[in-house]
């Protein structure tokens, strides 16, 4: 019993501590879309920046997958 509670505990730590690295890799997307999306005023650079924008986003996309499953 005391082992199946000690594997629970450290499966849900280790979820969390995935869940605060994803929340970290959003919220650093977030802040550079901000920083770049004000200091940009070309359409191609705007276009490139969008791509690497969703290419991030997809990439925490995958990341909350594998956490969840």
């Amino acid at each position: 019993m005391c082992g199946y509670t000690s594997l629970v505990t450290t499966l849900i730590a280790v979820a969390c501590s995935q869940f605060d690295k994803l929340k970290t890799a959003i919220l650093d997307i977030r802040q550079q879309h901000i920083t770049t999306h004000h200091a940009q005023e070309d359409e191609q650079d705007n276009a490139i920046e969008n791509f690497d924008f969703q290419t991030k986003l997809n990439t925490c996309i995958r990341h909350h997958q594998d956490i969840t499953t």
